[in-house]
C-alpha cells in the first residue's frame, strides 16, 4: 500500500483548511467539487489587512504541489486580483490523501455528532434547515459546541455590537472564532445581521503642529522611537503591519485616529489629507527589508496612491543587507513571506528588491535609527 504524503506545514492555514473542509463537504453530499473564488468563498483573498497574495500562492501550491486541485483562471481586468472569479476544481481522486491530511476518514464523527445534536433543536428555529446543509467546523472546536455557539447568535444579537463582541458572547468568551466569517450570520441569520457593528481601523499618529509630509512605519518600536525625537514636518503614521493597507482606510467612518497631544488645528488638516484620494501631500512607508515589508508598501499603494519607499530609513538596511549584516528567512521565522514582484514604486523595485534576491537576507528595521529629514 503506497504511504500518504506528508502535508505541507502551511496546511494549518484556516483560508486552506477551510477550502479543503469545503471539498470534502461536497465529496459526502454528492455534490460539483467546484469551488468559485469570491468574497463569498474566500474571504480571506478580499481581506487586505493579510498577505493576500501569500495566502494566494499557498492556494496554487495546492495544484501545483499537492496535486489535489485544478486552477482555471478567469479573465480578469487590470485592476482586479489575478484569482478574482477562478474556479478550484478538486481532483477526486485524491480523495484518500485528502481525508488522512484533515483526519476526515469517510465515516466523519463530527458529522454524526453534528446531526445528532441538530435533531434536538426545534423544528421553528430559523437557522435549522440552514445547519442541516452546511456543516460548519472549527480549530479545536467539537460538533455540540460549535453548533451551540452558532444557535445562541439568534437569542444574542438583539442588539447592536461587533462580530467580535458576538463572538465572545456565543463562544465561550473567545472574540476571535468569527473573525472572516460574517458569511455564517448574514447566512443563518439575515434579518439580524444588519446589527452587526463595523469595527473602525485603530489608526495611532503623531504629528507635528504643521506638516508637509506624511510618513507610515511599520513597527511600534520604531515609530515610538521617531515620535520621541524633537519637532519635524513629518506626520507619522504606525502601520501595524498590513493593518492601514484594507480598502476601508480612507473611508469616514471607518477609521478611528489616535493622537498624541495636538492641537485642534493639527488635527482637523491631517484628517483632510487623509480622507482626500488627490491629497499632493508626498507620502512615504518605512517597515522592514523583507518581503513581507515589501508587500506592505505595495497593499498601502491601493489607498494611498503616491507612497514611495523611505531612503532615509531604508538606505542603513540596504547597507546592512548588502554587508553580510542581515539574517536569513530560515532564522527570523520568515519562509512563508512571497516576494511581491512589485511595488509600484522605483526605489523599491530597481534597489531594494533586487538586494534582498540576490542577497538572500533581511533587515529589521529596528536594526537602524535614522533620524527625521528630508528624503533622498
Amino acid at each position: 500500500m503506497r504511504a500518504t504524503p506528508t502535508p505541507p506545514v502551511w496546511l494549518e492555514e484556516p483560508l486552506i483548511q477551510r477550502l479543503l473542509n469545503v471539498f470534502v463537504d461536497k465529496l459526502e453530499r454528492g455534490v460539483k467539487l467546484i469551488i468559485k473564488v469570491g468574497a463569498k468563498t474566500t474571504p480571506e483573498l478580499y481581506e487586505f489587512d493579510e498577505d493576500v497574495q501569500y495566502l494566494w500562492a499557498l492556494v496554487e501550491s495546492l495544484d501545483k504541489d499537492c496535486k489535489l486541485i485544478t486552477i482555471k483562471k478567469a479573465k480578469v481586468k487590470p485592476f482586479q486580483e489575478v484569482y478574482e472569479g477562478a474556479q478550484l476544481r478538486f481532483i477526486p481522486e485524491r480523495e484518500e490523501v485528502l481525508r488522512e491530511w484533515l483526519n476526515r476518514p469517510a465515516l466523519d464523527p463530527y458529522a454524526v455528532v453534528w446531526n445528532s445534536e441538530l435533531e434536538k433543536v426545534a423544528d421553528s428555529n430559523p437557522a435549522k434547515a440552514v445547519l442541516a446543509h452546511n456543516l460548519i467546523r472549527l480549530p479545536e472546536w467539537g460538533a455540540e459546541q460549535t453548533l451551540r455557539g452558532l444557535l445562541a447568535i439568534g437569542q444574542t444579537l438583539q442588539q447592536p455590537m461587533t462580530l467580535r463582541q458576538l463572538s465572545a458572547r456565543c463562544f465561550a468568551g473567545h472574540s476571535k472564532v468569527l473573525d472572516r466569517h460574517e458569511d455564517w450570520v448574514r447566512l443563518l441569520y439575515p434579518d439580524l445581521a444588519h446589527r452587526i457593528l463595523p469595527r473602525p481601523l485603530l489608526v495611532t499618529l503623531h504629528l507635528p503642529e504643521h506638516f508637509s509630509e506624511v510618513l507610515f512605519i511599520e513597527n511600534q518600536d520604531t515609530f515610538l522611537e521617531l515620535a520621541a525625537q524633537p519637532q519635524s514636518h513629518f506626520a507619522l503614521v504606525y502601520s501595524a503591519g498590513f493593518a492601514l493597507s484594507a480598502e476601508r482606510t480612507r473611508t469616514k467612518g471607518q477609521v478611528v485616529f489616535t493622537y498624541t497631544q495636538v492641537s485642534d488645528e493639527a488635527r482637523a488638516g491631517f484628517e483632510r489629507f487623509w480622507f482626500d484620494a488627490h491629497a499632493s501631500v508626498p507620502v512615504w512607508f518605512w517597515g522592514d527589508l523583507d518581503f513581507a515589508g515589501m508587500a506592505i508598501l505595495r497593499s498601502l499603494r491601493a489607498s494611498f496612491a503616491q507612497t514611495q519607499a523611505w531612503q532615509p530609513g531604508y538606505q542603513p538596511l540596504l547597507e546592512l543587507l548588502q554587508n553580510g549584516e542581515a539574517h536569513s528567512a530560515t532564522m527570523a521565522g520568515k519562509t512563508a513571506q512571497v516576494d511581491p514582484g512589485t511595488t509600484g514604486c522605483h526605489y523599491a523595485d530597481e534597489q531594494l528588491l533586487v538586494a534582498i534576491r540576490r542577497h538572500n537576507g533581511f533587515v529589521d528595521q529596528e536594526a537602524v535609527r535614522p533620524l527625521l529629514g528630508d528624503c533622498y
